[in-house]
């Protein structure tokens, strides 16, 4: 069976680069997905995967708008700044956005709602067409009411503030907007590794930058967040021009030019990245999207499995590429391992056609009980999602084929 997977360019890193908008529509040109029988045994049923983006869902402002901003700081477990810029999220009723990012010293004054959102490729996370397909759209976007020239305080009250690095788990701070008059101080928020794995998820090499370059690369983090990204581009090339060895700007250069869909340069980009610091696991997670995106199936194994080694907890959607190009491959039973473990760790559940994935799995190891679970979960994950109708047609042959002996 062939279905088109397309990845998703950092839409919406700024993940990984690693990082989830889209309808979805089953791509034409492959054949059936219904597995090869044998012995006259009972073809399984087919779901095909699809869900449309769960987007970003800010309150609607009312015209009480006020300029505001954040700062604060972010450490390290042992109380030390990080090594390279992270980004700020801010994560209110569920819903994330992403406003900025900390100085070399890890500190950080952001304003609220005025940052355009572009996706780390280690936080990909959109779901669009097909078989499992990521969305191939612009990924740059302004939540609704944000970016208006400022925000409503109303609006901030339950939210949190988060560092967002792969790798670490962070601490959270609450938005306390209380007597605030144009600046929220923050608590300070920590990073702690996440174990495991031979590599790292910050690059030896940013530490090792000289000045120039270092500051030329903090200036393209800030760009990329105002969506200037040609501005980005200028100051990336100036950094890896001052340090060739600078693996992180490698990276970020190969997501904006995989984002302006640059693909020969994203991937040169990723490979000068790997040339500096063979242990930086990010731009094996981007050589791995675009892989995935030209159905390369062998190829995402690889460098999925690649990442893996190297930070095992960090890039969660490795397994999901993973898992989709050993489908795609027939290799059913690593396909099941990766898409399990990709679904226990999507705690956000911004994939849940994962579940249709491993549902498909199931059923065509005959194990139609497995399967009908998976399709409920994806029921209760998207239950107005385009294909649920279909969905639940297919969860009730499950249903009944698991309450029937299989034929022999």
């Amino acid at each position: 069976m062939k279905s088109s997977i397309r990845i998703v360019s950092i839409s919406s890193v700024m993940a990984a680069m690693m990082c989830v908008s889209a309808a979805a529509q089953r791509s034409s040109g492959g054949s059936s997905s219904s597995a090869p029988t044998s012995g006259g045994r009972t073809p399984a049923p087919s779901v095909q995967p699809s869900i449309p983006s769960p987007g970003t869902n800010f309150p609607n402002p009312s015209t009480q708008r006020q300029i505001l901003y954040i700062s604060g700081a972010v450490v390290m477990q042992d109380g030390t700044p990080p090594p390279e810029p992270v980004a700020i999220e801010r994560v209110c009723g569920g819903a994330a956005h992403k406003e900025g990012y900390t100085d070399s010293k890890g500190r950080y004054q952001i304003q609220l709602g005025q940052n355009f959102e572009m996706q780390d490729v280690s936080e990909s996370s959109n779901v669009s067409s097909g078989l499992g397909g990521i969305n191939n759209g612009s990924g740059f976007g302004n939540p609704a009411g944000m970016g208006m020239g400022g925000v409503n305080p109303r609006d901030l009250i339950g939210c949190e503030v988060r560092a967002m690095l792969p790798g670490f788990q962070s601490s959270t701070a609450m938005i306390r907007v209380e007597g605030a008059f144009g600046e929220i101080r923050m608590d300070t928020i920590t990073l702690q590794r996440l174990g495991g794995g031979e590599g790292t998820t910050i690059s030896l090499t940013t530490m090792q930058a000289p000045n120039n370059a270092r500051k030329a690369y903090e200036k393209a983090q800030k760009d990329v967040t105002k969506n200037n990204l040609k501005d980005a581009e200028k100051e990336l090339t100036k950094a890896v021009q001052e340090y060739p060895k600078f693996a992180a700007a490698w990276a970020l250069l190969g997501m904006i030019h995989q984002d302006n869909k640059q693909i020969d340069q994203a991937s040169n980009d990723y490979q000068q990245a790997i040339n500096a610091d063979p242990q930086y696991a990010k731009p094996y997670f981007g050589l791995a999207m675009i892989a995935a995106n030209q159905q390369n199936w062998k190829e995402t194994v690889r460098l999925s499995n690649q990442v893996n080694r190297l930070a095992p907890l960090a890039y969660p959607e490795a397994y999901f590429f993973g898992g989709v190009a050993n489908y795609n491959l027939g290799n059913m039973d690593d396909a099941e391992r990766s898409m399990r473990k990709f679904i226990s760790l999507d705690s956000e559940h911004r994939r849940p056609v994962a579940a249709l994935y491993l549902g498909d799995i199931l059923a065509r190891k005959q194990d139609f009980a497995g399967a009908a679970e998976q399709a409920k979960a994806y029921l209760a994950l998207a239950p107005n999602a385009p294909n649920s109708q279909s969905v639940r047609e297919k969860l009730k042959q499950l249903e009944q084929l698991s309450a029937s002996p299989a034929k022999q």
